[in-house]
């Protein structure tokens, strides 16, 4: 129960305990929650979404549920993603990017890349016929978070400290078998088969995510991995919508 409200706590502004663990390597070892914690993210989502809707076009609501994620999560994978924008695409060689990550000054390339990933989100959004829309909502944070857990476990951290080092240590085999379980199960109900192609897709972005960071800086950090979240979530929107609109995925289960 301590492992799951440290997965909480970490992935969104959520305060279930008077003081908030500090310790890195306990929240890495609570990373097989992360696609649940994605789950629950997901239900706020369309809980605002049933709710707003009934006195808001759907315009509206969509840039409405970006703006909720964002204050749901602390802004903390946004973060991350300016961090990493501006190390990876403002940086020259590996050390100077790692540098450059570590600084609290957003430059223009953070700027543009949280304005890319919020304007695909909200595209991604429009673009969903209101057959999925029920399943993307729930789903969509769940794998994003589940493509941390795979970029975690299946590359390097690139600092020799750092309070990210502690993910990749304790990501495998235990907390990555089981949080792909959670993610796998989590698809197939929602989704059926459309559900593995989405799977596949968010293990896409997230070794797509790995290989650039690799190259880049030698591995991950906890920018980068903020950054593989907030890219996968756009993604996944547009995919989704993408795949749902050409007829070739479909709501299963629970419809």
């Amino acid at each position: 129960m301590t492992s799951f409200l440290d997965a909480i706590e970490f992935l969104t502004c959520v305060r279930l305990r008077r003081t908030q663990a500090a310790d890195m390597r306990r929240v890495a070892a609570s990373q097989a929650w992360f696609p649940l914690v994605g789950l629950l993210l997901g239900a706020a989502l369309l809980g605002f979404d049933r709710l707003a809707q009934r006195a808001l076009p759907e315009a509206s609501v969509d840039v409405l549920l970006v703006v909720l994620l964002a204050v749901l999560t602390g802004a903390l994978h946004l973060d991350g993603l300016a961090d990493a924008a501006d190390g990876l695409l403002g940086g020259g060689d590996r050390q100077r990017r790692l540098e450059i990550m570590r600084d609290v000054h957003a430059g223009t390339y953070a700027v543009v890349a949280i304005a890319a990933v919020v304007a695909m989100k909200w595209a991604g959004l429009a673009a969903l016929p209101p057959g999925v829309r029920f399943e993307a909502l729930l789903l969509v944070p769940c794998l994003a978070r589940w493509s941390m857990l795979v970029t975690s476990a299946a590359f390097p951290y690139a600092r020799p400290d750092g309070m990210g080092a502690a993910f990749h240590e304790r990501a495998w085999p235990v907390a990555t078998i089981a949080g792909t379980a959670t993610a796998l199960a989590a698809s197939v109900a929602l989704l059926g088969v459309g559900g593995v192609l989405a799977l596949a897709f968010a293990a896409g972005c997230a070794l797509a995510a790995g290989v650039v960071a690799k190259r880049a800086v030698g591995g991950m950090t906890g920018d980068l991995y903020g950054a593989t979240i907030e890219i996968s979530e756009a993604l996944l929107l547009l995919c989704i919508a993408a795949l749902a609109n050409r007829g070739w995925i479909g709501a299963w289960l629970l419809r």
